[in-house]
């Protein structure tokens, strides 16, 4: 694989994020951390927003006050690493591979968020699903549902479902094929309860949830699940993210590979039945898989 062209805006976002979060862990707050560092009172805010990068012996001197773990303290040096200018760089597109830690910048991204719109073709996406769909999921996989790596998931997943519903939550907008409510994850009694979930999630009032019926007539060409994540504050480009086998791609430039994303979006949303006639379809096929089950 070639070396990816890396972002210096998204990493300087990611490390500002992740030290705010060990800043905020440790106790501590901006003008005290500031002040161990020897440097002016917003220091601190300017490397947090990721406005600023931050020199090697300061990051030092902020993980070992945080008392951050060494998983952490590898991820955010490694940050630090990726987010150095370069002479001669690129300015084409660039496409981030983090590799094992692809999760990691993804769920960053997903908590600083202010909108995040997301495209999905034949599974529920994360962020929605049901603990008995998690499980079915990893059962189809081979993977025993009481494994330590399904209740790991299934804690992460719990922990991300809250920011649906935290304060100040972010605006969230699904589009989803048919195929995700008849692809049938585990039993009938599985998805009758995933698909009652979602409908429930729709009403909302931060959620926009609408489903491309089987019989649309328009052909769309969307063969790619995507997620295109938002932020209100400065340095904020938005950041496309493509999920792939084992590694995890983010795009935050050139503009206009980010406004082919957000058109495609507006477009799927065009053909897409409305929030409230796309909600009656779960409905009714939550209804079928209820049907099914009481049969059996």
């Amino acid at each position: 694989m070639t070396k990816p062209t890396r972002s210096i805006s998204m990493q300087r976002r990611l490390l500002g994020a992740e030290l705010l979060r060990l800043r905020e862990l440790a106790g501590f707050t901006q003008e005290e951390a500031a002040d161990r560092l020897g440097k002016a009172g917003n220091k601190i805010s300017r490397v947090e927003s990721g406005k600023v990068g931050i020199d090697k012996a300061d990051l030092d001197v902020l993980l070992a006050l945080y008392k951050a773990t060494e998983k952490d303290a590898l991820w955010c040096r490694e940050l630090s690493r990726l987010g150095k200018a370069k002479r001669g760089r690129p300015s084409a597109e660039t496409t981030l591979y983090l590799g094992p830690s692809w999760f990691r910048a993804f769920r960053d991204l997903e908590t600083d968020a202010t909108e995040i719109k997301k495209v999905d073709s034949e599974i529920v996406t994360g962020l929605l699903q049901t603990d008995a769909y998690i499980r079915a999921l990893f059962d189809a996989e081979g993977i025993d549902p009481t494994d330590r790596v399904v209740e790991d998931a299934l804690r992460v997943r719990a922990d991300r479902r809250r920011l649906l519903t935290r304060e100040g939550a972010a605006r969230f907008e699904f589009v989803m094929s048919e195929s995700v409510l008849r692809r049938q994850i585990g039993s009938p009694c599985v998805m009758a309860e995933q698909l009652r979930h979602l409908a429930e999630v729709a009403v909302l009032p931060n959620v926009t949830l609408q489903v491309i019926p089987f019989d649309s007539q328009s052909y769309v060409r969307w063969t790619t699940n995507f997620t295109l994540f938002r932020f209100g504050h400065e340095m904020a480009n938005d950041i496309v993210y493509l999920e792939m086998y084992s590694d995890a791609a983010y795009l935050d430039k050139p503009p206009e590979t980010l406004r082919r994303y957000a058109e495609l979006f507006t477009r799927l949303q065009g053909v897409a039945l409305g929030p409230v006639e796309s909600r009656h379809l779960i409905e009714v096929v939550a209804d079928d898989y209820a049907v099914v089950r009481s049969r059996s």
